[in-house]
Formats: C-alpha cells, sequence, structure tokens
C-alpha cells in the first residue's frame, strides 16, 4: 500500500468513526466537500496546515494519517487511536467499535486495554452496534471478568 493510499484509507476511516460527512469536515477545517473526497480517494495537494487541522479535528496525529505511526510519536500517544489503529482502517470491523476505537478521550477514561479491544472485536454483534453499545458489552465483560476471578480464585 502507498504512503498516499494509507492516507486516505486512514482519512476515510477516522472521519467516519466520528461520524462526520465528508462536507462537515471540510467545513471545519476550512476545506470543500470534493477537496476531502479527492483526499479519501487517493489524490494529492495538501498543505501542512490542512492535514494538521484534519488530524487536529479527527483526534488523531499527523503520523497516524500519514502512516508513520510506527515511530517514535506512537509511543508519545499510547491510547485511542494510536493504540487501536488498526480497527480504525478495518472495514470489516463494526461502526461503532471503530468509533470507539477513535475516541481517544473515552478510551483513556474507561482505560481500555488491548486486550478488551480485541475481546470486543471478537464479539459477533447482530445488526448495528453503537460506540455506546460497545462501551455496555466492555462493561459486562469487565463484570464477567471479574466475577470468573472471584469464583475460581
Amino acid at each position: 500500500m502507498t504512503r498516499m493510499e494509507i492516507f486516505a484509507a486512514r482519512l476515510k476511516a477516522a472521519r467516519q468513526a466520528k461520524q462526520l460527512t465528508q462536507r462537515e469536515l471540510g467545513t471545519r477545517v476550512g476545506m470543500d466537500q470534493g477537496h476531502i473526497s479527492r483526499l479519501e480517494h487517493g489524490g494529492k495537494g495538501l498543505s501542512t496546515e490542512h492535514l494538521q487541522a484534519l488530524a487536529r479535528e479527527l483526534g488523531v496525529t499527523t503520523s497516524y494519517l500519514l502512516g508513520d505511526d510506527n515511530q517514535e510519536e506512537s509511543a508519545t500517544y499510547s491510547s485511542g487511536p494510536m493504540r487501536f489503529a488498526n480497527l480504525l482502517t478495518d472495514y470489516e470491523a463494526p461502526a461503532g467499535l471503530r468509533a470507539l476505537a477513535s475516541d481517544s478521550a473515552l478510551v483513556n477514561a474507561l482505560g481500555i486495554t488491548e486486550r478488551e479491544m480485541e475481546a470486543l472485536a471478537s464479539i459477533k454483534v447482530p445488526g448495528e452496534v453503537t460506540k455506546d453499545g460497545f462501551v455496555q458489552l466492555l462493561v459486562t465483560i469487565r463484570a464477567v471478568s471479574r466475577t470468573d476471578h472471584y469464583v475460581s480464585g
């Protein structure tokens, strides 16, 4: 996958995880909808200022958008979109789970671990489950895990 293909996929996934239309995102960062569309389809032509604005609005880093998240900056962003970056570009993952993975403030507040995110990703859910639904599933998983610990411990 080329750098532009990675950028295009991650931009689109992060935008969808924030439940923004191309027009809404464009308005928030001072770009038109057509430019956002071209970027999501691998087009070129992005200023540093717009890249930074997109990352800020989507709650990710510029390194994440550019596919450089395996470098030293990823150590700084040890939660949220950096830690669960694979879910943002996994189009097979439910939209609600991708939304949860991209919400770094919520991930930090709940202290969601890699193991818990993997558990959530392994659940086959019927129909559409929202981000809030996945939070409820997380609470249930934690409750069951605590119960198992007390029973077996």
